[in-house]
């Protein structure tokens, strides 16, 4: 298999890898941007859809689970989709869906509407999502995907930075008759045009031989990812009884089965959805549980953050955004030129940057613990700057270990395995945060100093994992 690179306006297929500036990418590279500005702005708006509809918890949780669980149902399909039918168009595809859903939920009369309209969001996100690391690795190499890697993690970052600081200030604001929790929708809808717009500057891709859409398979992963999701997300307001647990076991069980079919396919001589022997290869398994790790540390502190300082600090949505908004734009900046890091350093930059982040996390709890208070906002800066270097210098190394393990051929099984991680992590470490916060009766301070330490302890041993990862190739000083 090879892959096929199309309607490339300025260079051809020869020359094409590693000359593409990452201008070109900068259609798909919004799409990792609206997608956790989606995410983080309709979470700050919840009380407001809360009022509108008298909506309950449980309907509340699907609001945002409707977006969450599809998404990382479909992700691998979708990247293995774009494979087939090709990336952009997979893409387009997927943002128009996004874009279509924006503008449901915006307009929805209903909370019954809204859920099914985030439904519809979190599979569009699917479609999309994945073809944007897969066409990066299928149409450059070397230095130049290296800065498009990195500008896609920035996007992520800026994505989630915004969405804080955008609900929060549209949360308590109206347009007229139209209420703020709605025009966080327009805000996505019009980044949603843009994506598509401007996709149509990036160089085309796809799997050069058909690819067989292995449906059994897609069946057996999407069931079994989609009861663990719906167990971890609908776990805490269940109270953690059996339901959750036999959701829990169902999905486990139906994972092994799919491994099972997964390798007989393979031996078979034909393509499963999944191949056994892409993921028996070390490097992409400790990779993608690095990755795991470190998304479910990341999200537990950017969910506690918010949530302490309004209930301790009585800090408002708005607050509690800009508090972040230091901390997102050095990570931006820093993702963008980290790859002046890496050649002087190669792989061991994930190290340092899990060291720096370990070492900000000290500060951060230090800080918290001693100068609690309503000047808070500024003594934690020095340990939030600090904290988005150390991250924005894992993001990028960490995601080209797992992408270059890929074959190319395949390039958006490597993107719909990375972002369905990315999300299950995510997900996992709000869930937990958040039950540790409830079974305790934390508030305030004491929630904000758990959310520290439980980053700490996951960063300990994505530092342990990152040694691993890197240590055949920390000799290495350029790339």
């Amino acid at each position: 298999m090879t892959t096929a690179l199309a309607d490339a306006p300025t260079a051809s297929i020869r020359t094409l890898p590693g000359a593409v500036p990452t201008w070109r990418y900068l259609g798909l590279l919004i799409g990792p941007g609206v997608g956790t500005f989606a995410f983080n702005a309709v979470t700050v708006t919840m009380p407001q859809v809360h009022a509108a509809f008298a909506a309950s918890e449980v309907q509340l949780e699907l609001v945002v689970a409707g977006y969450g669980i599809p998404f990382a149902v479909l992700l691998i399909l979708g990247g293995r989709l774009g494979d087939r039918f090709g990336r952009h168009a997979m893409f387009v595809a997927g943002m128009g869906l996004f874009l279509v859903s924006a503008l449901g939920c915006a307009l929805s009369p209903t909370i019954e509407m809204l859920v099914v309209s985030r439904i519809v969001q979190g599979i569009g996100a699917s479609l999309c999502t994945p073809q944007v690391l897969a066409t990066i690795q299928a149409t450059s190499t070397g230095p130049a995907r290296a800065r498009a890697i990195a500008a896609f993690g920035a996007s992520g970052g800026i994505g989630a930075a915004a969405g804080q600081v955008i609900g929060g200030a549209l949360a308590g604001v109206a347009v007229g008759p139209v209420s703020g929790w709605r025009l966080v929708y327009v805000v996505v809808a019009a980044a949603a045009v843009a994506a598509i717009v401007l996709a149509r500057l990036a160089p085309r891709s796809r799997a050069h031989e058909a690819v067989a859409m292995d449906l059994a398979g897609t069946v057996e992963l999407g069931a079994g990812i989609l009861l663990i999701a719906s167990a971890l997300t609908f776990g805490p307001a269940l109270g953690w009884t059996w339901p959750a647990f036999a959701a829990l076991a169902g999905g486990a069980a139906m994972l092994v089965v799919m491994w099972a079919h997964q390798n007989r396919i393979e031996r078979s001589g034909r393509v499963p959805l999944l191949p056994p022997s892409v993921l028996r290869l070390r490097p992409l398994r400790l990779g993608l549980l690095t990755a795991g790790l470190f998304f479910a540390g990341y999200a537990a502190v950017l969910y506690v953050i918010p949530r302490a300082v309004e209930a301790g600090l009585g800090y408002g949505p708005l607050d509690a955004g800009l508090l972040l908004l230091p901390f997102a734009a050095v990570f931006a900046v820093v993702s963008l030129s980290v790859t002046r890091v890496q050649r002087r350093l190669g792989d061991r930059t994930l190290v340092w940057g899990v060291a720096l982040q370990l070492v900000a996390l000290l500060g951060f709890g230090v800080t918290t613990a001693i100068a609690w208070g309503d000047a808070l906002i500024w003594w934690l800066q020095p340990a939030l700057v600090l904290l988005g270097i150390g991250q924005a210098l894992i993001f990028s190394p960490l995601t080209q270990i797992v992408v270059r393990e890929v074959p190319v051929e395949a390039a958006g099984l490597s993107g719909g395995m990375f972002s369905t991680v990315q999300q299950l992590g995510l997900s996992l470490g709000v869930i937990a945060m958040g039950t540790m916060a409830t079974a305790s009766s934390w508030t305030g301070r004491t929630e904000l100093l758990a959310g520290v330490v439980f980053d700490g302890i996951l960063a300990l041993v994505v530092l342990a994992l990152a040694a691993v990862l890197v240590g055949p190739r920390s000799g290495e000083a350029k790339r």
